[in-house]
């Protein structure tokens, strides 16, 4: 009889160690989350569905600019041509209709500007977004996001080809910190799917998705600084080809790949096991006394 309250009671202690083993852990992975700069961009996952706290713009040949020549404001759950000029659209996951590629980098949502039509078929051969977020908290952080883009090959001399943009400026400072901008014919940067191309994307498991990760402070950014986002998609010249791109994830957080939680929700998850576990070994403490 002692020796099976023996066995019994070195069998509780042995699991109240593996659970302190897993607490420390669990407590290392919470410290180990770093604190993110408080930079947030409105509807930057485009969760809302809509694109609620972006300007969508649209212009023909000859009327853009870095300013926003011609800034149409419009929101809408779907403002897609025909039911709108403007080649912009909320998409959901699967599989992109020209190449394959997922729609979506992260949750239930992204941007898609431009579209599968040569702008000769509608009015406009330039489409972009753009919004404007401030640096707040106690340091720059970082600033994260992903994208991905597709064209229709086109065969043109090297400026007539379709091409995109994904830019990033300091109002305050008047700088660029990021700039992104591929013609057709920038070899090694586009992999071919029939008569269309994706951007090879810095994710294996993810083909034709960047995700950026900027060290916003490394770049010169400055607490209370603002900065703009522009993404636009340019259909080629003399009208005949494609080019959109998609954008999803823009914000202090990094967009974790499908399937992986938020560092919030990691950090809620974390609290809430050190809690159920500090109450297991209370309760193991109280049955051997």
């Amino acid at each position: 009889m002692l020796k099976n309250l023996f066995i019994r009671e070195n069998l509780k202690w042995k699991e109240v160690k593996k659970m302190k083993k897993i607490l420390f852990l669990l407590l290392a992975l919470v410290i180990a989350i770093p604190a993110y700069a408080d930079i947030s961009f409105t509807n930057g996952g485009f969760e809302n569905g809509d694109f609620d706290g972006w300007t969508i713009n649209a212009s023909n040949p000859g009327a853009y600019s870095a300013s926003g020549t011609g800034v149409t404001n419009y929101s809408s759950p779907n403002p897609y041509w025909p039911g709108g000029n403007y080649a912009v659209e909320v998409v959901s996951p699967g599989a992109d209709p020209s190449v394959g590629i997922n729609m979506t980098y992260n949750g239930s949502k992204a941007a898609k500007v431009g579209d599968q039509r040569f702008w000769g078929g509608y009015p406009y051969q330039y489409n972009w977004i753009n919004q404007s977020a401030t640096v707040t908290g106690t340091d720059a952080g970082n600033l994260y996001f992903a994208w991905a883009a597709v064209l229709e090959t086109s065969y043109h001399s090297y400026f007539d080809t379709p091409y995109f943009e994904v830019k990033i400026t300091n109002d305050t400072q008047a700088t660029t910190i990021y700039d992104v901008i591929r013609y057709e014919q920038d070899g090694g940067f586009w992999t071919s799917s029939g008569g269309w191309q994706y951007s090879t994307g810095n994710n294996i498991s993810y083909p034709g998705w960047y995700v950026e990760d900027l060290d916003l402070a490394a770049l010169g950014v400055n607490l209370g600084d603002t900065l703009t986002l522009t993404a636009l998609a340019r259909d080629c010249n003399p009208t005949g080809h494609a080019m959109y791109v998609y954008l999803d994830g823009f914000g202090g957080t990094p967009p974790p790949p499908p399937g992986v939680p938020e560092p919030a929700t990691l950090l809620l998850l974390g609290s809430g096991l050190i809690g159920v576990g500090f109450a297991t070994k209370k309760r193991f403490k109280k049955q051997l006394n």
